[in-house]
């Protein structure tokens, strides 16, 4: 009998779930972005939220949320209510935060619904062409090993992807260098112009111009293929470093307990709209590689990415100044 009763149970459950999810959404849906407003995050949730709007019959209300290494906005998202009218953009910071042992007010790894990855953002080692006369890895590494101290890189401080990622090619090359923290890209990347450092990870989009210009000079692409937008341009992990892969990404999820019928038409519709062509017209140019896929590649992705942090961190020596 009690067997009976929880089977009718589970029924009378998955068919309000189903029911819900039908319905669904019947108001505004919440889109938290854990950074400010203007960035490349923020873009690609407002671009994507006109298409989502019309599909799915309801406002998408894109809410800014920074703060505390993305945990302010992360919080928020696990904190909301599992109904599928709160989505919000996730990061690499979901690994490094975890990686580097901080309190969360959230399980990283429990307490968010994968629902897509969004994009993956290769990041360019970038040189200021007239301090730095090498064109291959190789031999900038070689001359900083030769040269102590000369190699100076603009990181845009402790726990972000650009100075974990320099930090771990740093471990690899065992090659000497001063890393150089800033408060943002465009400080870093003014003094990188300005010839007071040498070097500093960036998003090809950004350094685009400056490369063009003879300004910069590109080493090498930190993911394991090349660049769609720069063939010719060779990764890291061609010039020696094979084991060398290193990304970040967007990516959005749901709050724990968001049932999974919602899960997979919000997959679906931004699946679609990531194939429009004003859509890559858009986020093409800011070098963010459109990536879509299901939910369940994001969630393999997702541990991946976990895995891999807590490796560099540890086998770097990497410490938070958190």
């Amino acid at each position: 009998m009690i067997n009976r009763f929880a089977l009718a149970a589970a029924a009378l459950l998955l068919a309000s779930v189903t029911a819900s999810a039908q319905n669904w959404p019947t108001q505004p849906i919440r889109w938290i972005v854990p950074y400010p407003a203007g960035g490349g995050t923020d873009l690609m949730a407002r671009t994507l939220g006109i298409p989502l709007e019309k599909a799915l019959g309801q406002p998408i209300v894109v809410e800014n949320k920074p703060g505390a290494s993305t945990v302010t906005g992360t919080a928020a998202l696990t904190q909301a209510a599992p109904d599928g009218h709160t989505v919000g953009m996730v990061f690499d910071s979901l690994a490094i935060n975890a990686a580097f042992g901080m309190q969360l007010p959230y399980d990283s790894e429990k307490d968010i619904v994968p629902v897509i990855q969004l994009a993956r953002v290769p990041l360019v080692l970038i040189v200021n062409s007239s301090l730095v006369q090498m064109k291959t890895l190789p031999e900038l590494v070689a001359h900083a090993k030769a040269n102590p101290g000369w190699f100076t890189f603009g990181s845009l401080g402790p726990g972000s992807p650009h100075e974990i990622g320099f930090a771990w090619l740093k471990t690899l090359t065992k090659m000497d260098a001063l890393i150089v923290p800033y408060r943002g890209v465009n400080p870093a990347l003014q003094d990188l112009i300005a010839g007071n450092i040498k070097g500093m990870f960036l998003g090809v989009a950004v350094a685009d111009e400056f490369i063009r210009q003879g300004k910069l000079h590109p080493i090498g692409v930190s993911s394991k293929s090349r660049l769609k937008s720069a063939p010719n341009l060779p990764t890291i992990a061609e010039q020696g470093y094979p084991e060398y892969d290193f990304v970040t990404f967007y990516g959005l999820g749901a709050p724990k307990g968001t049932p999974a019928p919602i899960v997979q038409k919000l997959n679906q519709e931004i699946n679609k709209a990531l194939q429009l062509p004003e859509i890559r017209a858009r986020i093409d140019p800011t070098g963010a590689e459109i990536v879509g896929g299901t939910p369940e590649e994001f969630d393999a992705m997702l541990k991946a990415n976990m895995s891999q942090m807590k490796r560099i961190v540890s086998e770097a020596g990497i410490k938070s100044a958190k």
